[in-house]
């Protein structure tokens, strides 16, 4: 891969990658440095990509392990986490707002669940790609994680039943 290659994937998934990795680590500095990596993985990646989101597609899978990987170390387990949201009010409603505060207190295997579905626009297939894990284990966890969502929204006050 040639640096204006890289150049060009940069500018086209720098804020996905970051937003994927800030959506599992949930801390801004750890999502930049894996956000990093990841892109220092693709420039030595000796491979080529059919499109760019075949490329989209591989860094996504990249950042997904690396995240992992950063949540399973000991350095990131000694730490303290920042107790920072995720920065969701760039033209978004009160609600929206909330759901995106709410959605990141999820445990990280839910979070990049959701995001990667909803947010991204990934199916549940080209999600277990990119995770390694089954189809039916991605349904499971989407399916707990938006019990999970749908009773901590009851419980703040932000969802009604009786609404709908």
């Amino acid at each position: 891969m040639t640096a204006a290659d890289l150049e060009h994937y940069i500018g086209l998934f720098h804020k996905a990658v970051y937003r994927l990795a800030l959506s599992i680590v949930h801390n801004e500095a750890e999502a930049e440095d894996v956000c990093q990596n990841a892109f220092c993985k693709l420039f030595d990646y000796n491979g080529e990509f059919e499109a760019p989101e075949n490329c989209k597609a591989w860094l996504f899978k990249v950042t997904v392990n690396l995240s992992k990987n950063l949540l399973k170390s000991m350095r990131f387990t000694r730490s303290d986490e920042l107790d920072e949201n995720i920065p969701a009010n760039n033209g978004f409603t009160e609600n929206e707002t909330a759901l995106w505060e709410t959605v990141a207190k999820l445990p990280p295997k839910y979070r990049a669940a959701i995001h990667l579905y909803y947010y991204e626009g990934y199916s549940v297939k080209e999600i277990a790609d990119m995770t390694g894990e089954k189809v039916s284990a991605i349904t499971t966890r989407l399916a707990r994680a938006r019990e999970r969502l749908k009773k901590m929204l009851l419980r703040e006050g932000i969802y009604d039943e009786k609404r709908l």
